[in-house]
């Protein structure tokens, strides 16, 4: 109760993203957010713009900065974000390019709150522009090992300052439980990276139907999706859901599920299927796959050979696993805000 209430008096908690978009990152903000309101936290929202759909999904109590940043170049918006940025004791910033603006206007404009970058990019290749000099976090959030050690090894952040907050998804209690579960499905915006393409190669090898949740980020790659398809002569058993926004009311409806991304940081999906008691098979890539290969490993696989997808999908049937309470010991809400507030305090105090 102290280590509570310490922290509900002094902390001011700014989180920060540049549009709310259906995506991993975007969803872990709305979690966030809405989460530490519930722990009565004073924390309020900033986006550089107002289009986003997962927007609506931020708890209606919760205040929303009025700021909308009309040009990257323009100095009366950097001037205005600022003064608002000063307000706060922490400023929650995630994905690294929103970083980079936030932290350019603090050092533009000397602004004295701590800001954190939280890292949720799955790109180990490239450092963006000067994030590793003048506009290097002094406070780093990775949501994997590997973010991590690329926080301390490529960025130079001390080891003190870097802090691993796995994600977490919050469970939605579906109340239609009699729902007819029917073939499988795969959640992942599309994009080459996702590997939709393997997954339609697969399901023509089985007798199933196969629903596909995700925006379309590649609209060349799609085209070579529904070539596939038609090739396939899959057009009644793959169907394309480009508009849900939360996927996860949806899981109980199928089988089980695929996840044929090559790379991730996540992946957060992994995390919705086990919310839902759903079995799935997945690529192991991520953080998230090594916290559960030991758990669960008749459903990782580590390569693209369909016959051996194959084979884990016809095992399937046979394993049988807690799904709920490895959620629930792993992954729960609870245990995400805990560590987010420990990290928080940990900065307050440096």
């Amino acid at each position: 109760m102290k280590r509570k209430n310490l922290i509900h008096n002094i902390l001011k908690i700014l989180q920060v993203i540049d549009k709310l978009d259906v995506g991993g990152a975007e969803r872990i903000f709305v979690n966030i957010t809405n989460l530490l309101y519930a722990e009565n936290i004073n924390v309020s929202v900033l986006t550089f713009s107002k289009k986003g759909i997962l927007q609506k999904e931020i708890n209606k109590k919760i205040n929303i900065e009025k700021y909308q940043r009309l040009s990257k170049f323009s100095i009366n918006d950097a001037k205005k974000l600022s003064i608002i940025i000063n307000n706060y004791d922490i400023v929650h910033v995630h994905m690294r390019h929103v970083f980079r603006y936030v932290k350019l206007v603090a050092f533009l404009f000397k602004t004295k709150s701590k800001i954190i970058l939280h890292d949720h990019s799955s790109d180990f290749d490239k450092i963006p522009f000067l994030l590793n000099s003048i506009l290097r976090p002094k406070y780093y959030i990775g949501v994997s090992k590997e973010l991590i050690n690329w926080g301390k090894t490529k960025l130079k952040v001390k080891n003190e300052h870097c802090f691993l907050l796995q994600n977490t998804v919050v469970k939605i209690n579906e109340t239609n439980i009699n729902t007819k579960k029917n073939g499988a499905v795969l959640v992942g915006n599309i994009k080459p990276d996702k590997n939709q393409l393997f997954a339609i190669q697969l399901i023509a090898k089985l007798n199933l139907e196969l629903v596909i949740f995700g925006k379309i980020q590649d609209h060349n790659y799609y085209l070579t999706l529904v070539k596939e398809i038609e090739n396939l002569k899959l057009k009644e058993k793959v169907t394309f859901v480009h508009d849900e926004t939360n996927v996860q009311k949806e899981l109980k409806k199928f089988k089980f599920a695929l996840n044929t991304s090559k790379k991730e940081s996540g992946p957060l999906v992994l995390i919705e299927f086990l919310a839902q008691s759903l079995p799935f098979i997945s690529y192991k890539t991520g953080e998230i796959s090594e916290v559960l290969e030991n758990d669960l490993p008749d459903y990782f696989i580590n390569n693209f050979n369909e016959d051996k997808w194959l084979e884990k999908i016809n095992f399937l049937k046979k394993s049988k696993y807690d799904l709920e309470s490895i959620y629930q010991a792993k992954f729960s809400p609870n245990i995400y805000i805990k560590k987010c507030l420990s990290i928080y305090q940990k900065i307050k105090n440096y």
